[in-house]
């Protein structure tokens, strides 16, 4: 706060416009509190500076008379959870609660606040019904706007844990969420003596397909087959990107002849699918190499990884297009 811009106190009667326009001081006869109003001092904040720190606790009521601030959580300074204009109050639910401020406050523009003192505050509730009731009115306002907020923070939430464990480019789970996910399935599978085999798949030539066509049909190719292998999995499948060409598809219940079934239903169906650009240019079609793992015994996610990468490899080195055990 800019100290310097402080009020001359006698000016403040010259704001009866303004304090008139303030929410707890609705149908009210400010004749009657004016002189303790005019005890309070009338600053002038500019534009960025910060009134309320996250964690501080603050013992004061801010009435903005112009001007507007932004709260913010201390994890998103760009995005406001709420902004606050003319008659509005900042710090009652601190003063109610005297619990640690949650968001940083702040000037979006030059604004000018009156500043009430805990005690001063509690001193024109005893004194004025109306002004009681409007403090209730208020808070009851600022608690639902809380809700609100609260929705916006879970809303915000689940769009972060969505974009940590979702490859951007093809819609697919990312490594992030294989390597969290993946432990869980095995156990899950292990105490309900289900089968679980994996897939991993690599898209052949790509290198050389990314070369020839350019990086945009490279995008589009792997966006395809992401789209192909999820249309021809069951509801009960997951499958990440495991990193660059190589895809993983974790297959819940299913043993590795029951699997082979699956990876030769993707092998033929990326194939056959058409890789359209754009312009509706439509490029050559892309085949897969599939390596095939089953869970055994004590088997770790890292080494259920592995068998599926080294059969993966196997069938690189056979002749691509085709699937290994």
């Amino acid at each position: 706060m800019t100290d310097q811009n402080t009020k001359s106190q006698d000016d403040l009667l010259f704001y009866t416009h303004d304090l008139s326009q303030q929410d707890i001081f609705n149908d009210m006869d400010l004749t009657e509190i004016l002189p303790l109003l005019n005890k309070c001092p009338l600053k002038l904040i500019k534009q960025n500076d910060m009134i309320i720190h996250a964690g501080e606790s603050r013992h004061y009521l801010y009435l903005i008379l112009s001007g507007c601030f932004r709260v913010h959580l201390p994890s998103d300074p760009v995005n406001p959870v709420l902004v606050l204009g003319p008659g509005q109050s900042i710090g009652e639910i601190s003063i109610i609660d005297h619990q640690p401020a949650s968001g940083n406050v702040i000037a979006d523009v030059d604004s000018r606040v009156l500043i009430i003192e805990e005690t001063l505050l509690w001193t024109l509730v005893k004194q004025s019904h109306a002004l009681a009731y409007n403090m209730l009115v208020v808070i009851a306002n600022r608690l639902r706007n809380g809700n609100m907020v609260i929705d916006k923070i879970k809303q915000r939430m689940n769009e972060y844990e969505y974009n940590s464990t979702v490859d951007s480019l093809t819609g697919l789970y990312n490594r992030r969420w294989l390597d969290s996910m993946l432990e869980r399935v095995m156990h899950r599978c292990a105490t309900n003596q289900q089968a679980l085999s994996v897939l991993m798949i690599d898209i052949d030539f790509f290198k050389q397909f990314n070369d020839k066509h350019g990086h945009i049909a490279g995008d589009q190719a792997l966006r395809m087959v992401s789209r192909t292998i999820l249309h021809n999995l069951r509801p009960e499948d997951m499958v990440s990107r495991y990193g660059g060409e190589e895809l993983f598809a974790l297959l819940p219940g299913l043993d590795i002849n029951e699997a082979a079934t699956i990876a030769e239903r993707l092998r033929k169906a990326i194939n056959d699918a058409e890789i359209l650009l754009d312009n509706e240019t439509v490029l050559p079609s892309l085949t897969v190499s599939i390596g095939m793992a089953e869970m055994q015994g004590n088997d770790t996610a890292e080494q259920l990884i592995h068998a599926a990468d080294k059969a993966m490899y196997r069938a690189k080195r056979t002749g691509k297009n085709i699937i290994k055990s």
